[in-house]
């Protein structure tokens, strides 16, 4: 079937030859003149072999003459309709070579390219189009090439497609096949990624040459904007899990159930700009999950208040999010006393009566250190020294001497993980012995891959209580370990809460933007694995928080 469709491609291009020759009606065998018209009127009949007879005549007679590369080229043409491909790619090559125009070089190579595809050399006729100036060629001529490329990309594999990206006149025809074929297998991503691509690149393409019907799940889809790639990455794959958890348990739930898509925007503005603007005019895509930042989630929020595009950023914290407009959402986990929770696990259940606290000179840190310096003594208890250090720190030594002789019983440390993981080895260094108590920033996988033995029975609050025994947490955590064999970290859980809200609103009715814009603003409070969460600037706090505790090597919750 392709080479009939072929075949018929190259027809038309014999019917060219009319044009590219332009010559007078004189037909008479002793002037190149005749000798051309003879050679034209003969092609134009059918009798292609008396046209080659004539062109090669006209070649022999007069070598020197100008119209030597249009005998040529029109010899090839009639060589290529006989199917004699070898003298016919002879001939376009001796017309190319002797060409005085630039019209007449992009013909020969045309013919050319006809040759090597009528020879099973795809590649090349490829190659030979894409160093082909098509703006050279006339317009039925350039019409012919593209049709041309076109039908001969569906022939090479795609290793040729995705090797080196072509450049030139060739490189949207690449694209708009590649595309297609990310479609025709249900590689969604891909085949949407592609279409971008080719809307940023070429805005008519589309219009002009169609759209391939990409086979999203049925009821659309959900796009996760995030940065896949350099900065941020690590974090942006956290959430990722989340989200992908969350649309695995509810394609089991549920019939329909849009699938999620991943768009790759690098923390580069003019990606996040131009996948908004692409996602927006989509009518497949029914919501977006991102950006990660609140600097990217800005840049996008306009966009999607913009597009009708309901979008919920499940890591951002700025408050300006909640100025752009009721389809921006940004996910606010509920602010808990967990300092306060960890002094009266200190004071009432481990029992320590003195305690030490060293902590960074943040304002969170700090804040930590006084709300749990507060209960401590509320509690009966005794803060017998508070520390702090410059962030960046390394080096704790003043800061542990002054505390070490008051001799505490446990010491509070509100800071990161990768603090913690310096802090302890050096409290051990110079032997002060005490239970150690930190907060959420604990919750982090250095602290058990680094931290070793020097924060075994080290006790600290998470964030969203993987070992809580609340019931939507607990069932996050079951899953999410039993799917990736370790444990989920906060923003793995703010991703899935941020799913979850959003397929919630469908409970596997028809999606739409519609429906799913009319549940988000209707949402009040959320009750997920992060715990008590709303969308907005709404913060509910808790009055309890989980804690748990390093137990060789391991994290054991102790609610």
């Amino acid at each position: 079937m392709k080479n009939c469709i072929l075949l018929s491609l190259i027809t038309v291009l014999i019917f060219l030859i009319a044009s590219i020759m332009g010559c007078g009606p004189v037909k008479d065998e002793n002037s190149p003149e005749g000798l051309t018209a003879l050679a034209e009127s003969a092609f134009n009949s059918g009798k292609v072999s008396e046209s080659l007879a004539y062109y090669s005549r006209a070649i022999e007679d007069f070598p020197e003459n100008p119209l030597y590369s249009t005998w040529q080229f029109g010899r090839g043409m009639s060589l290529l309709a006989l199917d004699r491909l070898e003298e016919a790619s002879e001939a376009a090559s001796q017309a190319l070579l002797s060409a005085i125009d630039s019209h007449g070089k992009a013909s020969a190579m045309l013919l050319l390219s006809q040759v090597e595809m009528e020879q099973g050399s795809f590649r090349n006729g490829i190659e030979t189009l894409m160093n082909m100036q098509q703006d050279h060629l006339d317009h039925d001529e350039s019409e012919f090439a593209v049709e041309l490329l076109r039908l001969t990309l569906e022939e090479v594999d795609m290793d040729y497609l995705t090797a080196e990206p072509s450049t030139g006149w060739t490189e949207v025809f690449f694209l708009l096949e590649l595309e297609k074929r990310y479609a025709a297998v249900g590689n969604t991503e891909k085949a949407i990624l592609t279409g971008m691509e080719i809307d940023r690149l070429f805005p008519e393409a589309h219009q002009r040459y169609g759209r391939p019907d990409i086979a999203t799940a049925e009821n659309g889809f959900v796009a996760l904007v995030l940065p896949l790639s350099g900065e941020g990455s690590t974090y942006a794959e956290r959430v990722r899990s989340g989200v992908d958890l969350a649309f695995k348990i509810s394609s089991g739930l549920f019939s329909s159930v849009p699938e999620v898509i991943t768009f790759d925007c690098a923390g580069d503005s003019a990606d996040i700009v131009e996948i908004m603007n692409s996602l927006g005019s989509n009518g497949s895509c029914l919501s977006v999950i991102g950006p990660l930042t609140s600097r990217n989630a800005e840049l996008a929020a306009p966009l999607a208040q913009r597009w009708s595009l309901p979008m919920i950023t499940p890591a951002a914290t700025s408050s300006r999010l909640d100025d752009y407009g009721d389809y921006v959402h940004r996910l606010v986990v509920s602010q808990g006393n967990d300092a306060a929770a960890v002094a009266e696990y200190a004071v009432r259940k481990a029992g320590c009566q003195k305690l030490a606290i060293i902590h960074e000179f943040t304002s969170e840190s700090v804040a930590y250190a006084e709300q749990f310096s507060s209960v401590v003594q509320e509690l009966g208890g005794e803060i017998v020294g508070m520390e702090g250090y410059e962030s960046g720190a390394t080096d704790y030594r003043d800061q542990i001497n002054a505390i070490k002789y008051q001799y505490p019983d446990g010491i509070f440390l509100p800071v990161e993980a990768w603090d913690a993981i310096q802090l302890a080895p050096q409290l051990r260094f110079y032997r002060v012995e005490s239970r150690l108590f930190g907060t959420s920033g604990w919750d982090d996988d250095i602290l058990l891959e680094q931290g070793g033995e020097y924060v075994e029975g080290a006790v600290f609050s998470v964030s969203f209580g993987s070992g809580s025994m609340n019931p939507a947490t607990a069932r996050f955590s079951y899953f999410y370990e039993r799917e990736y064999d370790e444990m989920p970290t906060m923003l793995a859980a703010q991703g899935y809460d941020t799913a979850v809200i959003i397929l919630n609103a469908w409970m596997g009715s028809l999606p739409s933007r519609s429906s799913l814009h009319n549940h988000l603003k209707n949402l009040n409070i959320f009750f997920g694995a992060t715990g008590m969460c709303t969308l907005g600037n709404v913060s509910i706090p808790r009055s309890a928080f989980p804690l748990v505790m390093v137990v060789d090597g391991e994290i054991i919750s102790i609610e």
